[in-house]
């Protein structure tokens, strides 16, 4: 799991959790019902093989929860009110006849209430009640795949600040990602062999130190969704593509090229790169848009078969 992503999920959790505090002591409660659908969102995430609905926005008002699941059963009521009050009044307004197996108190507050007395006590067998923090929502959250924690990442600093992720409304590049899952790995020399091959008298540390920002970037490139990574460097591959035709044209690269010339290739790509991931990010959502790791996917897709400094990289 990146541990920066669930960070800024456990920070803006903590903070919306504080600014309701916030309202309630100023007796505004209207930030509780927007949280409603909020929460909602990423129990969908934590429960895939379920759907919550927001059960207030029903044409018949469900009293005492606020979201129920498809499979009927699990009911949440949301709310920053810990007091054992606030359990018992949801208790006597559950209606038997919603159907749910188990109902969860999901409090605002980072930390659960103590209780002197077990809380299904309370509800005297009508409904098995269960209850949650922020921090055991955290928990569930922890649990999850890379690409799930970063969805949850947009929909709290969404929370916070939409404009922090105004790109999260765009859609995504799938068929960026699919072009590039049906891409076959024609040219199997790696980044060492294709440079050598054009380039005998390369200088060593020059390769070595291409190698060393390939992984960097590799690691870097750890931190994103790997889906929505896949559709960069389809779209990075095409536009590269069409530059090494253009470099093959006014090149012989069956004779040895200057490594002035492979450097200026890679600027090029570089710059075709960043130029086509700005332009479609006017209509899809990518994790990244810097030159500096951009060049980094150009240098790994020339190691990893897709892109060269010859004729053998080019695709039919």
């Amino acid at each position: 799991m990146s541990r920066s992503n669930f960070t800024i999920i456990t920070e803006a959790l903590s903070h919306i959790a504080n600014k309701v505090n916030l309202h309630n002591h100023l007796n505004l409660q209207d930030i509780n019902i927007l949280l409603e659908n909020f929460f909602r969102d990423i129990l969908n995430i934590i429960y895939k093989d379920r759907d919550f609905k927001n059960l207030n926005a029903e044409e018949s008002n469900f009293t005492a929860i606020d979201l129920g699941d498809d499979k009927k059963e699990l009911a949440i009521q949301i709310t920053s009110t810990t007091a054992i009050k606030k359990v018992r009044n949801t208790i006597e307004k559950y209606k038997e006849e919603y159907g749910y197996k188990k109902l969860i108190m999901l409090y605002i507050k980072m930390d659960k209430p103590s209780r002197t007395i077990g809380i299904n006590i309370e509800a005297h067998d009508k409904i098995e009640i269960e209850e949650w923090s922020i921090k055991d929502l955290c928990a569930k959250i922890s649990d999850l795949e890379d690409e799930d924690i970063l969805e949850i990442q947009k929909i709290v600093i969404n929370q916070i600040n939409p404009s922090l992720y105004d790109s999260y409304s765009k859609n995504r590049d799938l068929s960026g990602t699919e072009n590039w899952d049906n891409l076959e790995n024609k040219d199997i020399r790696n980044f060492s062999d294709k440079l050598t091959e054009v380039c005998p008298e390369i200088n060593n540390l020059r390769i070595i130190k291409y190698s060393r920002d390939i992984a960097s970037g590799e690691a870097e490139l750890s931190r994103f969704s790997e889906r929505e990574v896949r559709a960069m460097k389809y779209r990075i591959f095409e536009v590269c593509q069409d530059e090494l035709i253009e470099f093959c044209e006014v090149n012989d690269t069956s004779k040895s090229i200057n490594i002035s010339n492979i450097n200026a290739l890679i600027e090029k790509f570089t710059t075709k790169a960043c130029t086509i991931i700005e332009e479609k990010s006017k209509d899809y959502s990518y994790p990244l848009k810097n030159r500096d790791l951009i060049k980094k996917i150009v240098l790994a897709l020339i190691n990893d078969c897709y892109l060269s400094f010859d004729e053998k990289g080019i695709y039919a």
